[in-house]
């Protein structure tokens, strides 16, 4: 009987499970457990625990109990609900457990928390809420939300729109600088003149113009001249502020010249040890238009001057000292200005003393090289500190010195070798200018060294037309040059052997014939001897023997005695300027006596003396020296007036006085104190004389003015 309730109660089962509902809950694995070990009674039939308990806990469990307890109380098995007949697959509603029963049968499993969390109200009323609110934001969002803004730096402008250029101007301009605002005036300026928002596009160009007009005036307040200068002139031309800078420009220069004017003024007061002064000058600053000068330039004088009661005098002493120069001046300056510390308003003005020191001390350092003292000169450099900023005129200096120093030894590969070092110093270095001097100069020394070179060829070959083509080749040097003297000296050496070959033989035969003793033979000797000119290399050797000669003269024509009278007998005797510049009065010869004289009635004895005096002038001028023209000038003056031969002498007389003239003129370019010696030398009376006053006249002043120099001296 229990096996076949056990078999209906399977095949209800099995009806149970055909129909359309949720699969029944698995077997508890207690009760599974308890079956397993015997201890489930006997009386209580196996079912699976909530397999026919309703989901809801709603519905009363009394309305099916009749049905179950008729079900308990039977002994039968349960018949099948269903019939033969077939039936619409209809969920059947299953009888409530007894609640005797379910106390006895294993609880049914509880539902799990995530089941419970998403079949609560709350949750939908979170939900629900959540939407809502969500729904307002995003509404609130979208009403809102500001269309997106251009981005102007990938725009491409030539299809841009005015508008689009006009914000883009604005969002520019906003950044109030330079580059911005010449940015947004390009920008709108390239709209066309018919254009509808051209006006306003004037409007923005007016006032973005004079923005950067006032960005020029900010910086020069600020004490950036050339800043603002700069700034004014990128103004376009086309804007209506262009019409203001130019003026605005020069309003600053001339601001900025009166106010470093008074600044300069008030330094060179402390310098002088006036602070009073200088806080006078200080104080006008305060009237300048510029706001840099008023604070900034203003309150560093204002401390330059209190601090002047020690430091002041200290700068002031030490220039004093600087000035009196000397090397160990300027290394004791420049010790006592490094004293002054950094802290003192003085400073400033001291690193600038202490930059012009060094520089004193470069200066007098070249003084050294100029004397070829270059051992001394690299030492005094050396004592020169870094304080005085000015290492890069040291590097340049000391690769001249060396140049220099290799130039000294006079070969033309030297001097080339000097040159190719002073090259390299380019152009931006200090001392570029002193370099390019020096290959200047030396360059032309390379020329000179061509010339006498040439002129010592001519002169070792010997003879006179030799060495006259060798003075030639040298007197292509122009004085001032390099080796203008070394010319000069060869000049004068190679001038000396050819007087010496040219007058020995004149000097050998006047004193052969003077060897005869007798007076025709003395007076013979005199006029040959008087041939060789004044300033000629025998000139005095010549002077002695004709003072000899003439004492012997003397001495045969003693009885009866004569008295000496001036050459010059109509008129006092003139000044002769000899070589060395000192005047001296014309020689006294002796009377001719008697017997030698001729008659006084006879005039073709003096017109054979006349012819004789003025051969005698014109042998003198031939030497084309001054003392020699000079001389002949002087000889030719002795020919009386009525002599025939005083025209001829006067025509010679004006062309020897002519050519001094130019001689001195000539000297001049070389020498003025030689040329003023020579133009002192023309006589009175002669055509060249006034000429000549007002030459020296001029030369003079020259000579006192003067004070330059063609090439420094290497």
């Amino acid at each position: 009987m229990t096996r076949n309730r056990q078999a209906s109660g399977d095949g209800e089962a099995d009806k149970v499970r055909r129909l359309p509902s949720r699969s029944p809950a698995p077997q508890n694995a207690r009760t599974r457990r308890g079956t397993a070990r015997g201890a489930r009674p006997t009386d209580a039939p196996p079912r699976e625990p909530g397999r026919y308990e309703s989901r809801s806990r709603s519905a009363p469990a009394r309305r099916d109990r009749p049905f179950v307890e008729g079900i308990q109380s039977s002994a039968q098995p349960p018949l099948r609900v269903l019939s033969s007949t077939p039936r619409s697959p209809k969920v059947q509603t299953l009888p409530a457990v007894p609640a005797d029963r379910r106390r006895d049968e294993p609880s049914a499993q509880p539902r799990s928390p995530l089941v419970r969390f998403f079949t609560s109200w709350q949750l939908w009323v979170l939900v629900a809420t959540t939407g809502c609110v969500g729904a307002g934001v995003l509404a609130a969002a979208l009403l809102f939300k500001l269309p997106a803004l251009p981005n102007c730096p990938s725009i491409f402008w030539p299809t841009a729109s005015a508008s689009l250029r006009i914000y883009c101007a604005q969002l520019a301009s906003n950044k109030q600088t330079v580059d911005d605002l010449l940015e947004a005036i390009a920008l709108v300026n390239m709209l066309p003149p018919n254009h509808a928002m051209r006006p306003e596009a004037d409007r923005h160009i007016a006032q973005w113009s004079d923005d950067i007009l006032k960005l020029a005036e900010k910086a020069f307040h600020k004490g950036d001249l050339q800043g603002a200068i700069a700034i004014a002139e990128r103004i376009p031309d086309n804007t209506p502020a262009f019409a203001q800078v130019e003026q605005r420009i020069q309003s600053w220069k001339d601001t900025w010249a009166t106010a470093e004017a008074l600044y300069k003024q008030a330094e060179e007061a402390l310098f002088d040890d006036d602070p009073t002064k200088a806080f006078d000058l200080a104080v006008k600053l305060l009237d300048v238009d510029n706001e840099y000068w008023k604070t900034t330039k203003y309150q560093e004088m204002v401390d330059l001057v209190t601090a002047s009661r020690e430091d002041g005098k200290k700068l002031a002493q030490i220039r004093r000292m600087a000035r009196r120069g000397g090397a160990s001046n300027l290394l004791e300056a420049i010790a006592l200005v490094q004293e002054i510390k950094k802290t003192s308003p003085a400073y400033p003005a001291a690193q600038r003393l202490l930059n012009s020191l060094g520089k004193d001390v470069l200066n007098l350092a070249d003084e050294y090289l100029n004397r070829r003292d270059l051992p001394g000169a690299m030492d005094l450099v050396r004592k020169i500190p870094e304080g005085a900023r000015v290492q890069a005129e040291i590097q340049d200096f000391t690769a001249l010195a060396q140049a220099r120093a290799q130039a000294w030894d006079g070969s033309a590969s030297d001097i080339e070798a000097a040159i190719a070092q002073a090259l390299r110093i380019r152009r931006d270095r200090p001392l570029y200018g002193k370099a390019q001097q020096l290959i200047s100069y030396w360059r032309v020394e390379l020329q000179d060294l061509v010339h006498l070179s040439r002129a010592q060829q001519y002169a070792d070959l010997g003879t006179v037309s030799d060495l006259r083509a060798a003075i030639a080749e040298v007197n292509n040097i122009p004085q001032g040059n390099p080796r203008s003297r070394e010319a000069r000296r060869l000049a004068s050496r190679w001038t000396t052997d050819i007087e010496l070959r040219e007058d020995r033989p004149t000097l050998t035969q006047a004193e052969e014939i003077a060897r005869a003793g007798d007076a025709d033979s003395l007076q013979a000797a005199i006029s040959i001897a008087r041939q060789i000119g004044s300033g000629r290399a025998l000139s005095a050797e010549a002077r002695d023997r004709i003072q000899t000669w003439q004492q012997q003269l003397a001495a045969l024509q003693a009885p009866p005695p004569v008295e000496p009278v001036p050459v010059f007998a109509s008129r006092p005797s003139d000044p002769v300027v000899l070589d060395n510049g000192l005047p001296s009065t014309l020689r006294t010869v002796p009377a001719p006596s008697p017997a030698s004289s001729p008659d006084e009635g006879n005039p073709r004895d003096f017109a054979s003396v006349d012819r004789s005096t003025l051969q005698l002038a014109q042998s003198a001028a031939s030497a084309g020296t001054p003392s020699m023209l000079i001389s002949a000038i002087q000889t030719a003056d002795r020919i009386p007036t009525s002599s025939t031969q005083r025209p001829e002498a006067d025509r010679l007389i004006a062309e020897w006085s002519d050519q001094v003239l130019q001689i001195a003129q000539q000297t001049a370019a070389e020498s003025l104190e030689g040329a003023i010696a020579i133009a002192k030398g023309i006589p009175p009376r002669t055509p060249a004389y006034a000429p000549a006053q007002l030459w020296i006249e001029q030369w003079r002043q020259q000579s006192l003015n003067a004070n330059t120099v063609q090439f420094p001296n290497p």
